[in-house]
């Protein structure tokens, strides 16, 4: 399975794990990442991917060159379980979300390798973990806890993201409508953006530009455009 298909797969439906703070700290979480990734692929299951991302928050990776590599057309900073000198700086995204991932509107890939990776995570996922100190949101059964309003849900790196994101496809002035019903989930949120197809070069650009807006997103999010009348009627916000 190749890279780009193994990102676009994740898309469709990630693993249930949910972050753990550990005992020991980052040395703790790194052992047994390791160890997980010496596992072959084909006998990775559900338990071990549950293991592998209540440890991946905390393990500390390295990085090479290129640092931001492409796949499925979005940018994702490349991190490394081995291959590096011993006194080489690590990175733990724990800490990488806050000092650069979330602004700079990047995912994470683990291990890539031509058209391989051990694992992807898109700015989503990053965000979900920001959140809820979980990469995945919790299943739509779960009890919700104390709720974040809209505005919280969407927060000030993730807004920027997104505008640069638009803007780049031509979205002068991207304006949303936020709603957190948490329908989909304990978190969720329904956002609403106020541009039309005429904002775009051709059809074409529109669709992709639509579904690209997903990898943004986290996976119990969802998104529409507004029609004309909830333009007229709806108060919307400049992203």
């Amino acid at each position: 399975m190749g890279f780009f298909d193994f990102l676009n797969r994740q898309g469709e439906q990630g693993p249930a794990g949910t972050f753990q703070r550990l005992p020991g700290g980052a040395q703790t979480s790194t052992r047994f990442v390791q160890q997980l990734l010496e596992v072959p692929k084909p006998d990775r299951n559900r338990a071990w991917s549950d293991q592998f991302l209540a440890h991946l928050a905390d393990a500390a990776f390295y990085t090479r060159y290129p640092s931001v590599v492409l796949g499925a057309d979005r940018p994702y900073f490349a991190l490394h379980s081995t291959g590096a000198e011993p006194d080489f700086p690590t990175h733990v995204i724990h800490h990488m979300k806050d000092d650069f991932l979330l602004e700079r509107g990047l995912g994470v890939v683990i291990n890539p390798s031509g058209q391989e990776a051990d694992w992807a995570l898109s700015y989503g996922d990053i965000l979900n973990f920001h959140l809820h100190g979980a990469f995945y949101p919790a299943p739509a059964g779960a009890v919700p806890g104390l709720g974040l309003a809209p505005g919280d849900r969407l927060p000030p790196p993730a807004r920027h993201a997104l505008r640069v994101f638009l803007q780049g496809l031509g979205v002068a002035a991207p304006r949303v409508q936020l709603a957190a019903w948490d329908h989909a989930g304990p978190g969720s949120l329904e956002l609403v953006f106020d541009f039309s197809p005429q904002a775009f070069k051709d059809l074409d650009a529109f669709r992709a530009a639509m579904n690209s807006l997903a990898w943004f997103l986290p996976r119990n999010y969802s998104y529409s455009v507004a029609g004309n009348q909830a333009r007229k009627a709806g108060a919307f916000e400049l992203l």
